[in-house]
């Protein structure tokens, strides 16, 4: 890949972009990284134009690149270009991380060097860049596909699609479209893993389709291509969404050719991550659960089915135009209390009620921990089905500052503050 005397923008500063911008210049091109607002300048004259996964669409940089006709790029492009190892790649709206995940721990499993990256640990430029894997592992925001050619993914996995991010994509259309964009530049011997009812017409790629519910199934076992992988009830990872998720990988593992017996072995024992339904600790007999990665509707709705006895559900957050109302709606009859706090309290309140449900606000999470540390419960649950930029800079503080509360409570047995 000839970069010499190129120009590089690339705006943003994250671990994309800062990946982007390192390659870029250790392949002789001259990078620029720039944050903000501001669009191209009058005199600038660059060649190409690295934009960072959820860089606003009204972003003055994409109709100024178009005008000076500057071609527009990701990270995962850029990788692309570099990587020489065949590509996995895992989108969806809900279990990428965790599909990720134990597709990487089965991987290991059977011997074979993968790089997991894209979005979550390092960029994937600067891992194509340094190369030595055998795989590479990606999960991929409908962000980050929206400008990923020429990625070609040996297999793509669709996970699921349900209404996110409506804020930046503006309708649920063209939220999918970004999702199935992951099939671009597939060929015949490629594969695309999607769910049974999943329309995937507009695909650009020729894959070889194979479906959840039919080519791969989970009953009493994982089942694939008629094989019985493993029995479901010695996953490491419990709940409905996680056999999902443990089906995908294995599927995908399957069709690369991998061992049967090393993706029961690794899925026997890979566990999810914090801020996925963690416990985090104990209030006059009542179990609180931290999943802040619960930043949608499907995925809190998944994570109230996993939950055991009396329950209460604490969410709230930051906006994404989602609606509500079919969440509050579809919850299991043990969630019996609804607690919220964030931007979109209310919001979400007018929701609850709407959809037949009582719900109350609190002006923080204290105050919520509080009020469902009193005995009444067998399980709380944090699950914001929302973003977290209302008050944190990610799901990841937003899980610990819920820890932090829980563990206040806990040091007093009578659930009181200290």
């Amino acid at each position: 890949m000839d970069c010499k005397g190129k120009r590089v923008l690339v705006m943003g500063r994250g671990v994309s972009g800062s990946g982007a911008a390192r390659v870029y210049s250790a392949l002789g091109a001259e990078a620029e990284v720039r944050t903000g607002r501001r669009g191209l300048r009058a005199d600038d004259d660059f060649d190409i134009v690295v934009v960072s996964p959820g860089l606003p669409p009204d972003h003055p940089i994409f109709g100024d690149a178009a005008k000076k006709n500057i071609s527009i790029m990701s990270d995962i492009a850029l990788g692309a270009e570099l990587c020489t190892a065949p590509v996995i790649g895992v989108t969806g709206t809900n279990g990428k991380t965790t599909t990720v995940g134990m597709l990487g721990e089965i991987y290991r499993e059977a011997g074979i060097k993968a790089s997991v990256c894209g979005n979550i640990g390092r960029s994937f430029a600067e891992e194509a860049y340094g190369g030595g894997f055998d795989r590479a592992i990606l999960e991929l925001s409908s962000f980050q596909l929206l400008h990923a050619s020429p990625l070609r993914c040996h297999i793509a996995c669709i996970l699921n699609i349900t209404p996110d991010h409506l804020d930046y994509h503006g309708t649920f259309s063209a939220y999918r479209a970004a999702k199935l964009k992951i099939a671009d530049g597939q060929t015949p011997s490629d594969y695309l893993l999607a769910p049974a009812d999943l329309d995937i017409a507009g695909i650009s790629g020729k894959p070889e389709v194979l479906r959840a519910g039919t080519d791969f199934y989970a009953d009493e076992y994982l089942v694939v291509a008629g094989k019985k992988i493993m029995p479901v009830g010695t996953l490491a990872a419990k709940g409905k969404h996680n056999t999902d998720n443990a089906l995908f990988a294995a599927a995908a593992a399957y069709a690369d050719g991998v061992d049967e017996d090393a993706i029961a072995s690794a899925l026997a024992r890979f566990r999810t991550g914090a801020h996925r339904i963690s416990e985090v600790g104990e209030i006059n007999g009542t179990v609180f659960y931290d999943d802040s990665k619960g930043t949608n509707p499907a995925a809190t709705l998944a994570a109230a089915r996993c939950m055991n006895g009396r329950t209460a559900l604490i969410a709230g957050g930051s906006d994404k135009d989602c609606d509500f109302t079919d969440m509050f709606a579809s919850l299991p009859a043990n969630v019996e209390g609804i607690f919220l706090t964030g931007a979109n309290a209310e919001k979400m309140a007018a929701a609850a009620r709407a959809a037949g449900r009582k719900a109350t606000v609190f002006d923080g999470l204290r105050e919520c921990v509080e009020r469902c540390g009193r005995g009444e419960y067998d399980s709380v649950l944090f699950s914001p089905a929302s973003a977290s930029f209302d008050r944190y800079n990610g799901y990841a503080e937003r899980g610990m500052a819920f820890g932090r509360e829980v563990s206040r409570f806990v040091s007093g047995a009578d659930g009181k503050t200290e």
